[in-house]
């Protein structure tokens, strides 16, 4: 029992770290927060519901696995390296697809609904 609340207090550290020192992360979670309120004002079918949170969650975990990636090249590999600076855009670019993904999802779940409510 006590190795699995380490692991959450180890993951939960690792949120906080990343919501204190990342600039990606100050975006995509105030824009997920704004998306669930959106989705609590429209009053969301279950359905909806799990799109948006499944899409919200790829896109933070994303981020977080790209700022895992960016901070362990920098203890294993500090001195500028071509191939490690195109891994690290590579892994910037996963996040900028699932986040063009996630925005695309968004707008097919809420307009509908947004449209009708206005």
């Amino acid at each position: 029992m006590h190795t699995w609340m380490a692991k959450f207090r180890y993951a939960g550290q690792g949120l906080v770290h990343a919501f204190i020192s990342q600039r990606s992360f100050h975006v995509h979670l105030p824009i997920g927060l704004l998306v669930l309120l959106l989705a609590v004002w429209l009053e969301l079918e279950p359905w909806r519901w799990c799109g948006l949170v499944l899409c919200i969650g790829m896109v933070l975990s994303m981020e977080l696995m790209n700022t895992a990636i960016e901070l362990l090249v920098r203890v294993l590999h500090p001195e500028q390296d071509p191939t490690i600076g195109t891994a690290l855009d590579t892994a910037a670019a996963a996040v900028l697809v699932a986040a063009i993904a996630a925005a695309t999802v968004g707008l097919i779940i809420l307009l509908q609904p947004l449209w009708a409510s206005l």
